[in-house]
Formats: structure tokens, C-alpha cells, sequence
């Protein structure tokens, strides 16, 4: 086992490694091809160019395929671990989401039911797709919904994983994700409104569709782990600034179960299983110890998560993860800053290990110049013992 494997497995185990691990979330084109010196990939400034986008419009209109993006996608993958590498990170969170494909030069269709708008950032690289709306309207369109691109997605997982891990694996600690959570898998396809009324009114149709992407999860984790990956990230967002979505009554009513089996069948494989839930999930956080994962990220800072109360919660029962802001200290903010800023994280969550310092999200504004400094500073303020 490397040092970097070591150092974050035992942050996952609550245990004091030699330093606080450093990890990131590689989800950005621009900001792994700044790190690699390389320029946007031609297809997205095409995206963005008002006449050739016309033909994309053609194209797409009659070519409709979940696999037309599966080779950019996992050249996207290998981006983000080459570049994780070069930053010197110890973690890195890799993607490979086969799930989409465009329908016309500004949209993008789903798998499970969703319609995105296509983002092409100011340096011509594609974003995160942003969700616009749901393609589900109920329990007949769910039951007419063509699964089968769905259900050949873990071989497509395990594939791609397979590659970057023997590519990487002994380079990085790679935690994988391959899909959205089940909260968001059953509320974004029908839209907010329309899955409220399910969750009071259509309360079988609902778990119906809750227990098949239980199943599809459980299934690419299973993958994932074949594929050699020591861990992953599930992503479900639970929360708005505010606070939890929905009730956390209603939460574990409806999702608890779930939760609790794909969280097992990570274990059952020997994979280690985080949650990124973004937003306020202080009233979340001694749910999902419960519920058994091993860590959890972002802690929003912007969300008034604190990283010193989330220690006093659950630091004995969960790694924590993050919450370097990413709005100021890691896009214009000095070197002294963005050292203080470490060393108030480092301070807050690194007692005793359990704490994997890390950007709280990911967007193309992030200056890569402020990451290294944050590798830095944990260097110079992350060793144990701290303060020593």
C-alpha cells in the first residue's frame, strides 16, 4: 500500500495518518486543462459557435444514442486522474457518467429522466450540465420509460474504472462516481412539485421507482469495486442553504432503507462509501453515521456549515471532508489567506485524525495557482502531531 493510500484510509478509519490528506474533485475540463497545459477540446468551442451549432442541431435530432459521449467521457476521466496526479494530491474524486446524451446543441437528456441545459464556461470547455426539468409524469411514463440503457450501465462502469485503475490506482486514492443518489433519481425526473404529491398520494408508485434505482445502484457499486476502486462518492443533495429538503422523518421513511443497503454492499466489497450532499446538512449529519457511511463532504461553508461543530457532532463516527470555500479562498484570495484558511480547517477537524482537507465544490472559476497552495499549506500545517 502507498503512503497516499495509507495516509487515506486511516483519515476514513478515524485514525491519525502521518498528515492530513489532501483531495479534490476532478468534475471540471477547465481546471484539469489548466493543470495539464492543454486547450478545450474542439467540440466544445463547436457547441458554442451560433453556426456550426445548427448542424449539432441536425445531428442530434437523428442520432439518438446513450453512446455517442462514452469515449469523451472516459478521456474525461483520464483528464482528472493525470491531473490530480501532476497537483500531488493524495485522493481524487473521478467521474465517469455515460448517462447522457444531447438532443440538440443546447440540451442534454438522461437516462433516468432528466432534461439539462449544455454549459460551455468562458474558456470554450464544457460544464456541469444544469438540470432544467423532468421527463416523468407519472406512474405510466415511468413504467413506458425505456430502462435498457440503464441496465447496461455497469458493464460501461466497470470498463472505464478498470482502465483508469490500473492506470492510476497505485498513484491516487480513487474515490468513484458513476451516478446521481435516489433522492435525486425519483425527485428530478418528475420534477419537485410532482413528487411531492407521489410522496403523499402515489406513495407505491414512488417506492416503486425508488426500489429499482436502489437495485441499479447497488449493482454499479458492486461494479465499481470489481473494477478495483478502494472507495466512492454517493451524491444525493438533501439540503438547501437553509436546510434539509424535505423532513428527515420523511427522508429516512422513504430513503433509510436504501441508504443503509447500498452503503452495505460497499462495505460487503471492501470499498470505503462517502456522501456529498451539498447545502446545510447539519441536521443530516448524525442521520448519516447512522445510516453507516464513512465520510462526508462538502460541510458548505456558504451553506453556514461549520467545520468545528460538524467535529463535535459526528467526528467520532465519520470522516470529514472538506470545506475549503471555493466563492473567494480558491478563486482571488492571497497566499496568506488560503494558508489561513488551511490552518483554521486543520484546526477545527484534524484532532485525532477523521479529516481529508478539500475544495467544498467544484466550478471553472478556481484558480489552480490558490489549489497548490492549499497542498502546500496542508504540508507545512497538516502533520501529525498537529501543532508539534
Amino acid at each position: 500500500m502507498s503512503a497516499r493510500h495509507e495516509r487515506v484510509l486511516a483519515a476514513l478509519e478515524l485514525r491519525e495518518p502521518d498528515r492530513v490528506p489532501t483531495f479534490d474533485l476532478m468534475l471540471e475540463y477547465t481546471t484539469n486543462n489548466t493543470i495539464l497545459g492543454r486547450k478545450a477540446h474542439p467540440l466544445h468551442v463547436m457547441l458554442a459557435d451560433e453556426r456550426l451549432s445548427r448542424f449539432f442541431d441536425w445531428f442530434f435530432a437523428r442520432v439518438k444514442s446513450f453512446s455517442l459521449l462514452d469515449g469523451e467521457l472516459e478521456r474525461f476521466l483520464h483528464l482528472g486522474a493525470a491531473a490530480a496526479e501532476k497537483m500531488g494530491y493524495d485522493a481524487a474524486w473521478l467521474t465517469f457518467f455515460p448517462v447522457l446524451r444531447m438532443t440538440d446543441s443546447r440540451t442534454m437528456m438522461d437516462m433516468y429522466g432528466r432534461l439539462s441545459d449544455v454549459v460551455v464556461d468562458g474558456s470554450g470547455n464544457l460544464g456541469n450540465p444544469t438540470y432544467r426539468e423532468g421527463l416523468i409524469t407519472g406512474p405510466d411514463a415511468w413504467r413506458d420509460w425505456d430502462k435498457r440503457p440503464l441496465l447496461r450501465l455497469p458493464a460501461k462502469v466497470n470498463r472505464a474504472f478498470s482502465s483508469v485503475s490500473g492506470k492510476y490506482g497505485d498513484k491516487l486514492f480513487i474515490f468513484g462516481f458513476c451516478s446521481y443518489g435516489i433522492f435525486e433519481n425519483t425527485w428530478q425526473p418528475l420534477g419537485f412539485e410532482r413528487f411531492v404529491v407521489a410522496t403523499r398520494k402515489e406513495r407505491g408508485f414512488l417506492e416503486r421507482m425508488i426500489g429499482f434505482h436502489t437495485d441499479l445502484y447497488c449493482v454499479l457499486v458492486e461494479a465499481m469495486a470489481d473494477a478495483g476502486l478502494p472507495a466512492m462518492v454517493y451524491t444525493d443533495d438533501l439540503a438547501y442553504k437553509s436546510g434539509p429538503m424535505l423532513s428527515p422523518r420523511l427522508i429516512e421513511e422513504l430513503y433509510g432503507d436504501s441508504y443503509r443497503r447500498i452503503i452495505e454492499t460497499a462495505h460487503a466489497q471492501g470499498m470505503k462509501i462517502v456522501i456529498h450532499s451539498c447545502g446545510n446538512t447539519t441536521a443530516l449529519l448524525e442521520w448519516f453515521a447512522d445510516c453507516g457511511f464513512d465520510g462526508v463532504h462538502p460541510l458548505e461553508p456558504t451553506a453556514g456549515m461549520d467545520l468545528a461543530a460538524a467535529k463535535d457532532i459526528v467526528g467520532e463516527r465519520m470522516c470529514l471532508i472538506g470545506n475549503l470555500d471555493i466563492t473567494h479562498i480558491l478563486v482571488d484570495a492571497s497566499r496568506e489567506e488560503v494558508f489561513a484558511a488551511v490552518r483554521q480547517a486543520v484546526a477545527d477537524a484534524g484532532r485525532g485524525g477523521g479529516f481529508i482537507l478539500a475544495p467544498d465544490h467544484s466550478h471553472p472559476g478556481i484558480s489552480v495557482e490558490r489549489l497548490r497552495w492549499m497542498v502546500e499549506a496542508a504540508q507545512e500545517y497538516g502533520r501529525y502531531p498537529l501543532g508539534a
